[in-house]
């Protein structure tokens, strides 16, 4: 049952957002049928769940209960009843999905040897919707459903760059197509590195041209940034009091440049985070007006509230583009640092842990933090809307096999030598009773 869940999330992911419907004002679209029952499963398997439960279990239904609290106080009671049961269906169905099929490293390569050659595949239509700005996909979807579920600037010149129009592939934005191939980059390139086989090769190269096509610096950026976090997994075992002081060194720096900077540490972080002037800039201004709005909703956040900006930003939208400012301003401070210790908790967690794993497995654990790292960094500057999200929490629960399969490798080692031993012993006294 929980292979056939599995296999339904992997094909919803890749259905066209167009193919949807509402009942009474919640969107349902596949992969939230998928997920809820996912969530179903895990209720009616409490026990399986509760045998793999640390810190972030409880740190997650945390944050679930702080968005339930966040919506009841800004909304009522039926909005905070519709609205956390999405969140929960994305976020904890997301979670415990992947926390109980992913449970070793063979469904860990299968899972993502699954995503990577759909991603793959697609290159052929990116390249085809790139160059001949035709959004081809989107407009089969439409004729079909009835449905225009892309944002109508998508057909527009401002995203057409030097004759390309940016990628969307089956996804409702190119950020969100970009992202979603960076998340599996480390992956395909570390197995490619490691058998050296021109098809994986061939993999690779199909997501680098898609993310160009993307033309967005989210993907760009995070593959730079997951080059960084390899050096820092190469040596961490070793060095790791240097990287702590490196780590708080940091920290303590950028508490400098937002205490002396008229930007702030975060206005700069956004500067060079985005290749664009005016994406960058409009990032800068969400961060300065959401402030307020913050500070004077610390706790429980405005929800669905819109936030406050001058007459002259109406035009701007009410999007944020930020997962993790837009987590603290819509469900408070306490939600964003709740779901923050989480993720550092699962990324640190794994990383004291690799350097156990064998060779064999020890890859994969690599290919993850360097996914998820990128991920945590990144979400400062895309929010992380529509099939994102889920995404995120299922990788988040991805990895949960690694804090096991170091005491079983040490297990299986120790009966294998004990079982070598015995038989060692056993030859030999037959040996000396045949030679008696």
């Amino acid at each position: 049952m929980l292979r056939i869940i599995a296999i339904l999330f992997v094909i919803s992911i890749f259905i066209p957002v167009e193919f949807y419907t509402m009942l009474g004002s919640v969107r349902i679209e596949t992969y939230r049928i998928v997920l809820g029952l996912a969530l179903l499963y895990v209720l009616f398997n409490f026990r399986q769940a509760l045998q793999r439960a640390d810190l972030l279990d409880i740190l997650l239904i945390a944050v679930t209960a702080l968005v339930f609290a966040s919506f009841w106080h800004n909304h009522g009671l039926q909005k905070a009843v519709e609205s956390t049961g999405i969140f929960a269906i994305e976020s904890l169905g997301a979670f415990y999905l992947a926390r109980l099929f992913v449970n070793s490293p063979q469904r860990f390569y299968w899972i993502n040897q699954r995503f990577i050659t759909v991603l793959a595949l697609l290159t052929v239509v990116a390249l085809y919707e790139a160059f001949a700005q035709h959004r081809v996909l989107h407009d089969i979807a439409e004729r079909i459903t009835g449905h225009q579920a892309l944002d109508p600037r998508l057909y527009t010149h401002y995203y057409i760059r030097a004759g390309i129009m940016r990628a969307t592939s089956l996804f409702a934005h190119p950020i969100l197509y970009g992202t979603l191939m960076a998340m599996f980059f480390p992956f395909a390139i570390l197995l490619a590195w490691r058998y050296r086989r021109l098809g994986q090769w061939a993999n690779v190269g199909a997501l680098v041209t898609s993310m160009i096509l993307t033309l967005s610096s989210a993907p760009l950026l995070a593959v730079i940034f997951q080059a960084l976090t390899g050096v820092l997994v190469k040596f961490w075992h070793n060095a790791r009091q240097f990287w702590m002081s490196v780590f708080f060194g940091g920290l303590a720096t950028a508490l400098l440049i937002e205490a002396f900077s008229n930007r702030g540490f975060f206005g700069i972080l956004i500067s060079y985070l985005t290749f664009n002037p005016n994406t960058g800039y409009f990032r800068i201004l969400q961060w300065q007006y959401t402030a307020d709005d913050i500070a004077d909703n610390l706790i429980l956040g405005i929800a669905h509230h819109d936030w406050t900006r001058p007459y002259w930003m109406e035009w701007m939208g009410s999007s944020i583009d930020s997962f993790w400012l837009l987590l603290i301003l819509q469900h408070g401070l306490f939600a964003l640092l709740l779901l923050l210790l989480a993720c550092l908790y699962a990324v640190f967690n794994t990383l004291n842990l690799a350097h156990q794993h064998c060779e064999q497995y020890r890859w994969m654990v690599t290919a993850w933090i360097l996914s998820f790292m990128s991920l945590i960094l990144i979400g400062f500057t895309v929010d992380y809307f529509g099939k994102l999200q889920p995404l995120f929490f299922f990788m988040l629960g991805a990895i949960g096999w690694a804090r096991y399969y170091p005491l079983w490798n040490l297990q299986a080692e120790e009966l294998a030598s004990a079982e070598g031993f015995a038989n060692t012993g056993t030859n030999d006294d037959n040996s000396n009773n045949g030679t008696k």
